[in-house]
Formats: C-alpha cells, structure tokens, sequence
C-alpha cells in the first residue's frame, strides 16, 4: 500500500527543483532540510510509477516522463494558484447584498444618506432597507445591520456606537396656550399625552432629576405606533410627547412643537449599528460599516 502524499506539495517542489537544478537551493528557499526535497521528489516519481529526473553528484535532468509530467505539473500549480487569488479577491471585493433594519423615521439620522454614497461608490453592492418600530431578531430575520437607537441590551452582538440622539418633552403652542405648561413630569398626569406605542415601554416616561433617572407613569390620550406620526399629532396640538428630534427636527424648525420641562431632559441617547459576530467576514459589511463610521452627518 503506498503512503499517502501531499500531492500538490510534490508537485510543487518537484517543478521548483527542475526549474532551479538543485536540491539544496530549493530546500533553502522553502526553510527545510534537502533531505525533505529529496523525499517529496521521490513521493511523486513513486506515486506515477516513473523516474522524472536523473540524479548524479554532478548534475540532474528530467527524464522523458518528466518531461512529459513536468508542463502538466505547472498547469495543475498555475491553476491552483490561480483559483487562490480569485477566492482572495472575492473576499476582498466590495459586493453583494446587504439587508438593513432602522426605526421609522430613522433616515434623519444620516445613515441612509452616507450608505447611499457608499453604494454609489460600489455599484455591485445592493441594501436592502427595512424601517420598523420593533425589535428586530437579526439572526432569525437575516438581517446584516441594523440602525438602533437607546441603550442596547447585553447580547452577542457587536455594536459600534455611531452618534447621539437628544430626546424631548415636547408641545404645540396652541396646546400650552390652551393647557398650561407642567413645571414638573409629575403634573403630566394632569395632561393629554401622545404615545408612541412601538416603544417597549410606552407609557413609562424618563426623565432626570438631580442626577437621577426616574420614570413617570402616563396615561395616553392618544396612542400610535409610529413616531411621526405621534409627532404629527402633537404638532397639530393634541398633547404633550416624548420623542427624539430626528422624528420631529421640521417641527422644531418651524416653531410647531417648543420643548417643555427642559430641566428634566435626559442624557441624550446612544445610536448605535449592530450586527452579529458572524458577519465579521463579510468584507463588504465590514466596508459599509467602517465607511459609515468615517462619514457621520
């Protein structure tokens, strides 16, 4: 039975040892004993049943089979060769698809805005966006990335913090005229509240005081589980919200909604891109996410 060889290691070394003419130079160029070279040359005349060169103290030549072997060697190596540099071009090329989850709203935040870029950068690179107000389970949902907004769980995702939001208390001036503005989250009991009820605690409110988060229990006047459209509501002077600016940046802008109880105003809260370990390797996720890093609005 004969002993199992590297095959293609044979190969290998055999064509450098014809090219080079010798033993000891080959065995210096690949870091190992002549005695290695020998053997792995002597494997591969075993292995075909043929003697591919003839050896003197002298010199060496390739013999009439290994003339015939040696041409079909290279191209067995060359295609090997070449087959490893597409794989590692692949890896390295920028493609494919990538799918995307954000809340509602979220396009504000400049991330649709810079992956649109990059996309135009990298025309073999396809996203696929999905905004809801849920909590998204990436790996049962196929998801690459996803766009998330507030402090993040312990889980085995990596997230890399990407900007902060400012969150507000926020009123139309029509309701304030009509209603009064609370001096304090414990009045607003006394108030109609809009709620975002895509949030997972909807009507347990946030809010600091001296140093301290604290949460304010609210009934909703009206309930809706969009934040822009809970931004509209207010707008239109409905009640009191409480949301972050990038659902209601315009209102602000255009003196539609005013913030209240300022000094009750939290940290402003984390965004952050997440995605799970696994997709560590996928080169084209690794350039988004690094190019989004770069390019933050």
């Amino acid at each position: 039975m004969k002993r199992k060889i590297d095959l293609l290691k044979a190969m290998n070394t055999f064509v450098m040892v014809a090219e080079k003419g010798s033993f000891s130079e080959v065995a210096r160029e690949l870091n190992i004993v002549t005695s290695a070279i020998s053997r792995q040359v002597s494997d591969i005349e075993s292995h075909y049943d043929c003697q591919l060169l003839y050896r003197t103290t002298r010199s060496m030549h390739l013999t009439a089979e290994g003339v015939f072997y040696i041409e079909r060697f290279k191209d067995i190596v060359s295609r090997i060769d070449e087959l490893d540099n597409i794989a590692h071009e692949r890896q390295q090329k920028i493609a494919g698809n990538i799918r995307i989850s954000a809340p509602l709203g979220s396009s504000e935040l400049g991330v649709l805005e810079s992956t649109s870029e990059f996309v135009k950068q990298h025309p073999d690179v396809k996203v696929s966006w999905m905004f809801v107000n849920r909590f998204v389970n990436m790996v049962e949902e196929g998801i690459d990335l996803s766009i998330r907004v507030g402090e993040l769980p312990d889980s085995n995702l990596i997230a890399r913090k990407y900007s902060t939001v400012n969150v507000h208390f926020v009123a139309s001036p029509q309701y304030l005229k009509q209603f009064g503005e609370p001096a304090h989250p414990n009045e607003l009991i006394n108030h109609q509240c809009i709620l975002d009820s895509s949030n997972r605690l909807p009507g347990r409110w946030r809010y600091m005081e001296n140093d301290k988060e604290q949460l304010v229990a609210v009934s909703a006047f009206i309930e809706a589980n969009d934040g822009e459209v809970t931004a509209r509501l207010a707008a239109d002077g409905h009640g009191i919200a409480l949301l972050p600016t990038f659902l209601m940046q315009s209102y602000l802008d255009k003196g539609q909604l005013v913030p209240v109880l300022k000094a009750f105003e939290f940290k402003p809260s984390p965004v952050s891109l997440i995605f799970p370990a696994n997709k560590l390797a996928n080169s084209t996720l690794k350039a988004l996410i690094n190019y989004l890093l770069e390019n933050k609005k």
